[in-house]
Parts: structure tokens; C-alpha cells; sequence
């Protein structure tokens, strides 16, 4: 898919390489979410594309940042750490391709009734898995392991930023 969108595999791995590098350097965790958010959608535009950290009591996984051209517009969504393929690249900290959605018990039908196909990748703050980055295809098919590793350079230095936010937040007295 990014090598389609972004004229081929050089184009997709320079854009990959200077939006984590813009990502990763962001002034804080906020910014590197809609760093992100804004980038994957001005320039890949997916059908649908969501970023989802833990919520502050941990028994959810909250939609922060996200884009789609179906129903999903400006409505809050949040998934159960145990459900969907959210969930499970959550609970398993390893990325999930899935080329037919209908196909796939993980997969949660939900507003987006257009979707085939979907990619999830972890987005961990150091060693700990702080969320998901999904995004999703209307056409079967789409994604491809270039697509796995481009997404997980992308989560990568979101979860750079999560982390030293974190870090920042723990160091700081009350």
C-alpha cells in the first residue's frame, strides 16, 4: 500500500524515515500523535487509520488519533484490551495482517462496514506495550510486509515519544 500511494519503494521508505524522524523529535507525546495522524492521512489516505492507547484506568484501548472516510468520523471509539485485532497486537505486542477482514473472528464489524482489509502494529513505550496503530483497506489485499515494517518504524517513534513523556511526567515532583 505506502509504495503504491507514495511512487514506489524508495519515495515510501524517505517519507517513512523523515515522518518517525519528525515523530520521534516532536515536543511532546500530543504533538507525535497528531504529527502522525496528519501525515498518514494527508498523504496515504486510507480508508481508515487509528491510533489506540491505553485509557487512564487500563481496561480500554481509546481511539486518540484517527482518520477514516467511513461512519467512524468524530465518533469516540474504544475497545476492550481482550477484543477485535486491537486488542490483540495489544495483548500480544506483535503486528497482525489480516487480507479479508470477513474472514477473521478478530476482526470487530463495527462502523466501518466498508473495510477488507486491515494491518494493526503495537506501539510500545520502551518494553511495555502502550497501544495499537490499525489501519484499514476498502479492497482485499492491500498490505504487504514492507507495509508491516513501514507501520512499525511509525510506531516505533511513537512509542519513543510516549516513553519519554512518561519518563518526564515520573521525574517531576508532585
Amino acid at each position: 500500500m505506502l509504495s503504491k500511494k507514495l511512487g514506489g519503494e524508495n519515495a515510501a521508505r524517505n517519507w517513512l524515515t523523515n515522518l518517525a524522524d519528525r515523530i520521534a523529535s516532536a515536543r511532546d507525546s500530543e504533538d507525535a500523535l497528531r504529527e502522525l495522524a496528519n501525515a498518514v492521512a494527508r498523504v496515504v489516505d486510507p480508508y481508515a487509520f487509528g491510533v489506540f492507547l491505553e485509557g487512564p484506568v487500563g481496561n480500554e484501548l481509546v481511539l486518540r488519533e484517527g482518520h477514516a472516510h467511513g461512519p467512524l468520523k468524530d465518533h469516540p471509539v474504544s475497545v476492550h484490551p481482550e477484543q477485535g485485532m486491537v486488542g490483540f497486537v495489544y495483548r500480544h505486542g506483535v503486528p497482525l495482517v489480516v487480507h479479508d477482514v470477513a474472514r477473521d473472528p478478530r476482526y470487530i464489524r463495527g462502523p466501518l462496514a466498508d473495510s477488507v482489509a486491515a494491518l494493526a502494529v503495537p506501539v510500545k513505550a520502551g518494553r511495555v506495550t502502550v497501544g495499537a496503530i490499525d489501519i484499514e483497506s476498502d479492497e482485499a489485499w492491500t498490505f504487504d510486509n514492507e507495509d508491516v515494517d513501514g507501520l512499525q518504524v511509525l510506531a516505533s517513534a511513537l512509542g519513543s515519544a510516549l516513553a519519554r513523556d512518561r519518563g518526564a511526567s515520573a521525574r517531576r515532583p508532585p
